[in-house]
């Protein structure tokens, strides 16, 4: 056990030095397994506290760790120890019981000493044989007082117990459990109990991931609350808003919400239909997100310019006992087409004249298309199928209050921004169910030989149906001829993928030259297939194998982040803000995005109404909020941000509305909100019928609620008409005091 030894030999003179070294080098390695491998800490064991009567306290047996040393102190046998000195007036007191290791030389015996060598006389003298290292005990007292402290015992002392006391003498005893050195025996018999929990639990909890997955595969199956709230609205106005009169000729409505309805093209027109009908832009820039500091330690930009907070790489998933090995291009060449996903938008719109609008929930009627009138950046020329439109409807979501509009994408990637490859080559594929949601960074086969001639294709392919959807590919890579070397390949993708606990995924392998791959046995971290590609489809390699490999994912480092991003700009002051950007915000995070104005940042929230106070220039950041598993990413490179000011009045003229039987009786309604005289709002509508202005022969209102009523405007033409439009023009809309007009009604009787 020493590590150090003395060495005797035969007829070898015999020192003193040498057998105090046996002992000291054997106490030294004693000493060494005490700090390196029992505790670093000062520690006991027994030295069980206990009241042996009103007055006394008694110390068991036990022994003092000293962790910094090494060296073991003992106490024995038990101790005994008064406190009738120490019991308090009147009030109580805490004393702290605690112990201190010291050596004393001990068992004093005569022994005789050579004094002379020649003639060998000896005296005799008195010493100690033997040293001990001694736990003394010691008592420090707090103070009195109806609610008394703890005491710390001195520095270097370690407590084994605090005793309450009172004027009759010891109340309680608490023991120092936390400083009690753990036995060994206890400590496995604890491990084996939490083994076989492990063992017991671990089907019970990978089989809740695969009804948790079941479940979220069901609810998107469901009716959103938006959808009800839509209904109900609907079914509500048809019922008691109306009143359309059983003679009428005809019958339209404009919500606002695109210019479908709007005769953008007529000399007097001057309106936004913004959701609602709004003055238009008066001044406006549009650009894009960038860093203040392209260096900033705080974020970190993929090769693809997704933007996430600093992070480390991480290793969540390892499958690493090689059992064998797979040449790829064994299996059947074949040329396949992949459609790779992007990551969906968030549109952020804050403003002082963006009053929530009640019609913004027919985006979710089936009529409109919320996808291409909201997501879609300028200069796009895409389209939703009319067939997806449902699945649009149900994935768009939207957050309507005064002020600030946001809509989002409810799943991390969306297909109706995609990208086509051409793929060639042998494929091999391994899927995995996530257990946990994350940034997967990069992943890591294991290569047993790598052909020098061939490249390597790498995607990551969600699998719904437990086997890869090359048709929904979330990342690709692609490694030249010479790029793909034996041992851990490691294969970074362009950008960070997100991947959500209980969604299978599968990692397609594909090349058509001969690099062998290693795999290992078993499929219980994976739960997961090792599957390849023949004419088309897929089929099991092997039920109880997994492919070799390594996930990484970012650890990031901090559960908060801010980000410095280049101000925005307007000349003459901004007063409304428009951001359109590629986004990914999990559940449980949060991307906000906050402006400075007056030496404040101010976040825009539902919470925080505007105060860009007509500045020109207003730095900008973006703020992520999650944990250090999970964060939000945002693309700032293809982001379009618009800076903008509205006027004051607007002109909204209608297209022709030409009826099936001419009429002369025509009624108008108009749904107002936040509209209010006294605060200088007007509005007038009148019909265009021949190319001349005919004022409203009379009006009447109706209240919905405190924020909004109905105008009604009533004509009785001179003659009948078979055509008009109709012109709504508004005044007094301010920043401070805004309104617009949310709803039109028109029907002739």
């Amino acid at each position: 056990m020493s590590e150090k030894h003395v060495i005797y030999r035969d007829r070898q003179e015999l020192q003193a030095a040498d057998l105090n070294n046996s002992q000291l080098w054997g106490d030294e390695a004693t000493r060494h397994i005490v700090t390196d491998a029992i505790t670093s800490e000062r520690q006991f064991t027994g030295m069980t506290v206990s009241a042996r009567s009103a007055t006394e306290l008694e110390v068991a047996a036990g022994r003092l760790y000293d962790g910094p040393t090494g060296k073991v102190f003992a106490l024995d046998p038990a101790q005994v120890h008064s406190v009738f000195a120490m019991l308090p007036l009147q009030d109580q007191k805490w004393v702290a019981v605690s112990v201190f290791g010291a050596e004393e030389d001990t068992d004093i015996q005569p022994r005789d000493f050579l004094i002379d060598l020649q003639t060998r006389e000896v005296e005799p003298e008195a010493v100690a044989m033997q040293r001990r290292r001694v736990a003394t005990v010691h008592i420090a007292q707090g103070l009195e007082s109806p609610t008394p402290e703890r005491p710390e015992p001195p520095t270097g002392y370690t407590l084994i117990a605090h005793v309450r006391l009172s004027p009759t003498g010891v109340q309680e005893v608490v023991l120092a459990d936390s400083r009690r050195l753990p036995n060994l025996q206890r400590v496995d018999a604890r491990l084996r109990v939490a083994e076989g929990w492990m063992l017991a639990a671990e089907p019970r909890i990978a089989h809740i991931m695969s009804d948790i997955a079941g479940l979220g595969s069901e609810v998107a199956k469901r009716a959103s609350i938006d959808h009800l709230v839509t209904l109900a609205l609907d079914m509500a106005k048809v019922k008691e808003r109306m009143e359309i009169p059983d003679d009428y000729a005809f019958y339209g409505a404009d919500h606002f919400l695109n210019d479908d309805e709007s005769d953008t093209a007529h000399a007097d027109y001057l309106a936004d239909a913004y959701e609602g009908a709004r003055p238009v832009i008066v001044a406006t820039q549009t650009g894009v997100l960038s860093l203040l500091n392209p260096m900033d330690p705080e974020a970190r930009i993929s090769a693809g310019a997704l933007l996430l907070p600093a992070y480390d790489e991480v290793t969540r998933l390892r499958m690493e006992n090689r059992a064998g090995e797979l040449a790829i291009n064994q299996y059947q060449y074949q040329t396949f087409n992949a459609v790779q996903k992007t990551i969906s938008r968030e549109r952020v719109r804050y403003g002082e004249q963006l009053t929530r609008c009640t019609n913004s929930t027919f985006w979710k009627s089936g009529v409109y298309d919320p996808i291409t009138g909201i997501l879609r950046r300028d200069g796009e020329v895409w389209q939703v199928d009319p067939a997806d439109m449902d699945k649009a409807t149900i994935d768009h979501k939207f957050l309507r209050v005064t002020r600030l509009w946001i809509d989002t994408w409810e799943e991390p990637y969306w297909d109706i921004v995609s990208t086509e490859h051409v793929v060639q080559g042998s494929v091999l594929a391994q899927t995995v169910l996530m257990a946990q949601t994350g940034w997967l960074t990069s992943a890591e086969i294991f290569v047993t030989t790598a052909d020098p001639a061939g490249g390597l294709t790498v995607m990551l392919t969600e699998a719904a149906l437990g086997q890869p959807d090359v048709s929904k590919v979330l990342a690709r890579a692609t490694l030249a001829p010479g790029a793909v070397t034996a041992g851990w390949l490691k294969v970074p993708f362009t950008d960070p993928v997100l991947v959500e606990s209980g969604k299978r995924y599968a990692l397609v392998l594909v090349s058509g030259a001969g690099h062998r791959v290693g795999f290992c046995e078993g499929t219980e971290y994976t739960q997961g297939i090792l599957m390849y590609a023949q004419d088309g489809a897929y089929f099991t390699q092997a039920a109880e194998r997994d492919l070799m490999l390594r996930l990484n994912f970012a650890r990031f480092n901090s559960p908060r982040a801010v980000v410095q991003m280049q101000p925005l700009q307007l000349a003459g002051g901004i007063q409304e803000l428009d951001m359109l950007y590629d986004a990914a915000v999990p559940a449980g995070c949060r991307l906000v995005w906050e402006y400075q104005t007056g030496g404040q940042w101010r976040p825009i929230t539902t919470e925080a109404s505007p105060q860009f106070g007509g500045a020109a220039l207003v730095p900008l950041r973006a703020v992520f909020i999650g944990t250090q598993d999970l964060m939000p990413a945002a693309r700032p490179s293809t982001a379009q941000v618009t800076v903008s000011r509205r006027g004051n009045a607007f002109v909204h003229v209608s297209t022709n509305r030409v009826l099936g039987t001419p009429s002369k009786t025509i009624r108008v309604r108009l749904l107002l909100e936040d509209f209010n005289a006294a605060q200088g709002h007007t509005v007038d509508c009148r019909l265009i019928v021949a190319g001349a202005l005919v004022a409203a022969t009379s009006h009447r209102d109706e209240v919905v609620d405190g924020r909004s009523f109905w105008r009604e405007f009533r004509w009785t033409l001179a003659a009948n008409t078979g055509s008009y439009r109709i012109r709504i023009d508004g005044a007094g809309v301010t920043g401070a005091n805004p309104w617009h007009v949310a709803e039109r009604y028109d029907l002739a009787l």
